[in-house]
């Protein structure tokens, strides 16, 4: 090794990465209870301690109750304590809830969630809205960051009938994050990558679609890489998530060989033969045409992520 080579530790890394994000606006998080508000919650607050959380189920003394059927910020008084953008992911997720209640739902992730924005904008803050892959169709895969939405559930026409009226509700002032498939390493009840690990560890059979195309994301890179885009003040529709693109069934392959358990505990099924109650996009894979623009930003590979969760659940 050259004397002229450092080699950085953890700490020093994340200290390097936390100068990259001098600048960050002070941000509200909107749903910091839930699998990504709470980790993004967490992130924000190592630049501004006060950063405010809303839920709906304020468990902690230090989030506040805001519910989307009825939202109203003015108690946050958020311009008074310097915060500049809200985060938005805050919604009514599950797929299978969305189709049988559209009315009800409806309420939450499109009226509810337009009238928050209407209030940050008038607040003169800048909403960032968390989507997702499932406003696409699937037919063809790796969307870029102008395909135009054509979803084939009612989640999907909920989260693009959003992206469609954010711009001219927030006059431009905006940014959507486009998110594909977000895990974690940890074993989260939330975390899909973390399930498949423990099922396989329980010896259970994974009925895996090989023709469902996804764009996997570890959370800690995708709160890096919002938290640049808030730096440098992006705008618009942004894909967040890396170029790599897997079926569930080659992850679920790969974590099994990782993991070396038997890997007939994987079988390789159709999405349509898994018998699902609501349609899922079969390829809503997603390109990052700007963010492939931006090369400070990287994304941990996929493997590497199987690999760690498969030393864990060993461990474990």
């Amino acid at each position: 090794m050259n004397r002229s080579e450092t080699i950085l530790t953890k700490d020093q890394i994340k200290k390097n990465k936390l100068n990259m994000l001098e600048g960050l606006p002070k941000t509200v998080i909107i749903g910091a209870n839930g699998f990504l508000g709470s980790r993004f919650t967490r992130f924000y607050r190592q630049f501004y301690l006060d950063s405010i959380g809303c839920d709906k189920f304020a468990a902690q003394p230090d989030i506040y109750p805001l519910d989307l059927l009825a939202p109203n910020i003015a108690p946050l008084k958020l311009s008074a304590t310097g915060h500049k953008e809200a985060l938005i992911v805050a919604s009514i997720t599950n797929i299978d809830e969305c189709e049988g209640n559209p009315e009800i739902t409806r309420k939450v992730n499109v009226a509810g969630t337009l009238e928050l924005i209407r209030q940050l904008v008038a607040e003169g803050i800048k909403p960032v809205f968390a989507s997702t892959s499932q406003v696409f169709d699937g037919q063809t895969g790796n969307y870029s960051d102008d395909s135009v939405p054509h979803p084939i559930n009612e989640y999907g026409r909920q989260k693009a009938e959003v992206e469609k009226r954010i711009g001219e509700i927030s006059q431009g002032n905006y940014l959507v994050i486009r998110l594909g498939k977000v895990f974690s390493l940890e074993n989260d009840k939330s975390n899909f990558l973390g399930k498949l690990a423990t099922d396989l560890k329980n010896g259970k059979v994974i009925r895996a679609a090989s023709d469902h195309i996804v764009s996997p994301v570890l959370v800690d890179d995708l709160i890096e890489v919002v938290a640049y885009l808030q730096v440098h003040r992006f705008k618009g529709i942004i894909n967040v998530c890396p170029k790599e693109t897997f079926s569930i069934y080659d992850m679920a392959l790969a974590l099994a060989k990782a993991m070396q358990v038997d890997v007939s505990q994987v079988q390789k099924v159709a999405i349509d033969e898994i018998g699902l109650k609501t349609t899922r996009p079969k390829n809503n894979s997603l390109f990052p045409d700007k963010l492939l623009l931006e090369r400070q930003l990287t994304f941990t590979p996929l493997a590497v992520c199987i690999n760690t969760i498969a030393r864990k659940w060993k461990d474990n």
